[in-house]
């Protein structure tokens, strides 16, 4: 009975497959994967594609806007601080915002490309930060964007939204004013 169970076990935890603890590209079809590419430059954007991209390459185009706010975000996420990326997009555009939305990764990718929005996606680039755990180059992502050093540790959840001035980082926040959805 005990063998029985245990291989019960065994075959249920075999056929489980885990989401979000890397980046789950290799868990995307040839289709998906053919519209994910290293970002070149920041013209003739594609909504098609997913630039991935990381923090040096944001904040150099970033120094080009009077007033930029980048999404870092979890496909699918349902917690009380994600909008649909429309409520992004008309936030950005009354307050005269440069909007960038940035993926942390590929789960769940359908629940973010079935929103209607306008805006090109980006996600952050694991490779470039040589880590392959989704917790660790997020935060190395958000670190450099902050201005932080790299590898630092100390951090409490600010939030996912940074808002720059002229390329300047000023602030992370949790949420979008209640005015807005």
């Amino acid at each position: 009975m005990k063998k029985t169970i245990l291989i019960l076990l065994l075959f249920i935890l075999v056929s489980c497959s885990i989401q979000g603890l890397t980046n789950d590209y290799g868990k995307l079809n040839p289709i998906e994967k053919s519209k994910i590419i290293t970002l070149k430059k920041f013209e003739n954007l594609s909504q098609d594609t997913i630039y991935k991209i990381n923090a040096l390459q944001l904040k150099e185009e970033l120094l080009k806007y009077d007033v930029a706010m980048v999404y870092e975000f979890t496909n699918g996420c349902t917690s009380e601080y994600c909008r649909p990326l429309k409520v992004y997009e008309n936030y950005a555009k009354k307050h005269h915002y440069k909007l960038f939305l940035v993926m942390n990764g590929f789960a769940n990718l359908e629940k973010t490309k079935s929103q209607s929005f306008v805006s090109p996606l980006f996600a952050v680039d694991g490779d470039y930060y040589k880590k392959s755990f989704r917790g660790v180059y997020t935060r190395y992502f958000e670190n450099e964007l902050a201005g932080k050093p790299l590898k630092s540790k100390d951090r409490e959840w600010a939030g996912s939204i940074f808002i720059f001035e002229h390329g300047t980082y000023l602030k992370t926040v949790q949420d979008l004013p209640k005015e807005v959805y």
